[in-house]
């Protein structure tokens, strides 16, 4: 889609408006990423800068924020026009950022904190923690990328436009400079963010914006509520399950799921600290059997502890996804083990425990300074 041109006009309040001219390019370029960054509300509502020319292994990030969703956001500026070269440069910078663990992440933000005007920051983990509320840094995923220029040419609007509709989450930001009384004005145009009304055709659909933790605290705490309601033994059942997940896999971090489906609402997920890959969740079920409590665990834990979940299956009422693998002996799947009463639980949490710990060690093998570990003491990594 062709990028309308802007332009201004300055009234003199009796009918009468004169044309602005444009400021020369230079002078815009000059001033642009200083007053971006003293004033980061001009590239969005809410944002926290937190790095400036970060150092990567292909270049330079021109400026990195928090936005008010707690999101990490990469924001690439381009002196002129922005073209199709400077896409594949974001996407290039944000597959890096999001191939990195958070504990790597963390560092390379504390790293590169202060320089060029940015922001201090001694420890991003407590940083983050302080000003965002969170445990942990769930929430900085997925990074948003936002490419900024000096107007924009039609084919980097349609590449933008084709990958916004397929789930990256990438705008195009223009500025545009005028000059009016020995002043220099900016004007901001956004010409691609995500589409309002994509084609109902496409198979992948444009993120949507995930709610605050606080607000999936909130939302999960009523599914429970209302289940208590019903059935009073469901909250037993839910907290009962949560302390044997922390007793047992120390240090693991819950987090409600951030997905809208019904489901999703009511999932507790549980992370290993400094891992994307979830490890286990719980589950308050609303279909077969209204006010049921699974406890799930995901493919990377049944890996790693696969002996013991193959015994487990034999012994314990569980379900799987997908469920067309729910005979497979050696498949590495989702296993989830449903409990309906509070009976069934008391019954089985010690076995549950016992297996919940023999995925800890694995993750967590004991040191042994007498052995030769060269190859043994390595922590398993995390496959999903």
């Amino acid at each position: 889609m062709p990028t309308d041109e802007i332009k201004l006009w300055a009234m003199d309040g009796g009918g009468g408006a004169t044309p602005l001219p444009p400021a020369q390019q230079t002078d815009t370029e000059r001033l642009l990423e200083t007053t971006l960054l003293n004033h980061p509300d001009l590239l969005m509502p809410g944002l926290t800068l937190v790095g400036r020319q970060n150092r990567t292994e292909t270049g330079p990030l021109d400026l990195l924020g928090i936005d008010q969703d707690g999101r990490l956001t990469l924001f690439e500026l381009k002196r002129g026009q922005l073209n199709r070269n400077a896409i594949s440069q974001i996407i290039d910078y944000g597959s890096w950022l999001e191939s990195m663990t958070d504990d790597e992440l963390a560092q390379h933000i504390t790293d590169n904190s202060g320089a060029r005007g940015a922001p201090n920051i001694d420890d991003f983990r407590e940083w983050y923690a302080e000003n965002r509320n969170a445990q942990d840094l769930t929430e900085l995923r997925h990074v948003r990328l936002v490419l900024v220029g000096l107007g924009v040419d039609d084919t980097t609007t349609r590449m933008a436009q084709y990958l916004t509709a397929r789930g990256v989450d990438l705008s195009l930001l223009t500025f545009h400079g005028y000059t009016h009384n020995g002043q220099t004005l900016l004007a901001r145009q956004m010409p691609v963010e995500s589409p309002a009304e994509p084609d109902e055709t496409a198979h992948h659909r444009p993120r949507q914006r995930r709610p605050g933790r606080q607000a999936r605290w909130e939302r999960l705490n009523r599914h429970l509520q209302d289940a208590a309601d019903q059935r009073p033994e469901v909250r037993e059942i839910w907290d009962g399950a949560l302390e044997m997940l922390r007793e047992n896999f120390p240090g693991i971090q819950a987090v409600p799921s951030s997905g809208s489906s019904d489901w999703a609402q009511r999932r507790l997920t549980l992370r290993r600290p400094g891992q994307r890959g979830a490890t286990a969740a719980l589950q308050l079920s609303a279909e077969f059997h209204p006010g049921a409590v699974s406890v799930i665990f995901f493919p990377n834990a049944v890996d790693a502890a696969l002996s013991e979940f193959i015994q487990l299956r034999q012994e314990l009422p569980f379900t799987t996804w997908p469920p067309n693998n729910q005979r497979s002996q050696d498949g590495i799947i989702e296993i989830q083990f449903p409990f309906n009463s509070l009976a069934e639980w008391q019954t089985r949490q010690d076995q549950l425990a016992a297996v919940t710990r023999s995925v800890y060690q694995a993750f967590n093998p004991p040191y042994h300074p007498d052995e030769d570990n060269d190859d043994d003491t390595d922590d398993i990594e995390d496959n999903e």
